[in-house]
């Protein structure tokens, strides 16, 4: 059930899940079988106008959460959810039309997947932790998929070089990854039956893993 602002009056979106940035998110991986077909049946240029709404969905959503205070625990999961379930499904693509390496795409899988399992372990677990995205996953996320886009429209060597700048970024992100994972473990967890959290809560939260580095 919502809760709300007693003192605005104002519903509370900490437990919404249909709120229009979460709606950005989702809308996000809508296009996923479109650009499958637009892939097979080599129409590029809907594949790029296809890419480039799906990547102008990643700035709205972040927008309208921090313009309008739509921020959600919800949102903390779908927005990074929609990134990693995008960048697998174009990679995987890549390698069935382009030639993409199935090494890489191997390496981008795996990590997405380890993350999203990560995450939902610290949440489901006593820590009750939503990982929000973080600097350095936002960097690894747009070198990628700059070099996805690249393979897309077969710009090369272009391609290649951001291939290794993105092995790079992931090798990186995820020795980051691995070290907040590892502070997290040392975190005083919350009890299993612990109240889901208060819209303020996650503004703290977000601050706490920041100054930590734990994001995601």
């Amino acid at each position: 059930m919502p809760t709300f602002d007693t003192a605005t009056g104002h519903r509370k979106t900490a437990d919404v899940f249909w709120t229009p940035p979460n709606l950005v998110s989702i809308a996000r991986i809508l296009p996923i079988p479109l650009i499958y077909w637009s892939f097979k049946h080599a129409f590029d240029y809907l594949t790029l106008a296809l890419l480039g709404g799906a990547f102008l969905t990643d700035a709205i959503d972040g927008y309208l959460a921090r313009r309008f205070r739509w921020e959600s625990r919800w949102g903390l999961i779908l927005d990074p959810l929609a990134d990693k379930v995008l960048i697998g499904c174009l990679t995987i693509f890549l390698v069935i039309f382009r030639d993409f390496p199935v090494w890489m795409a191997s390496l981008i899988v795996f990590r997405d997947i380890a993350i999203v399992v990560v995450g939902i372990y610290l949440y489901f677990k006593p820590y009750h932790i939503v990982l929000p995205s973080n600097v350095t996953g936002k960097v690894t996320t747009l070198v990628t998929f700059c070099m996805l886009l690249l393979y897309t429209l077969d710009f090369q060597p272009y391609g290649q070089w951001c291939l290794w700048a993105a092995l790079l970024c992931i090798i990186g992100s995820g020795i980051h990854y691995t070290w907040g994972f590892l502070r997290l473990l040392e975190r005083p967890s919350v009890p299993s039956s612990g109240s889901p959290l208060k819209p303020s809560s996650i503004s703290k939260m977000n601050a706490y893993q920041r100054s930590r580095g734990t994001g995601i």
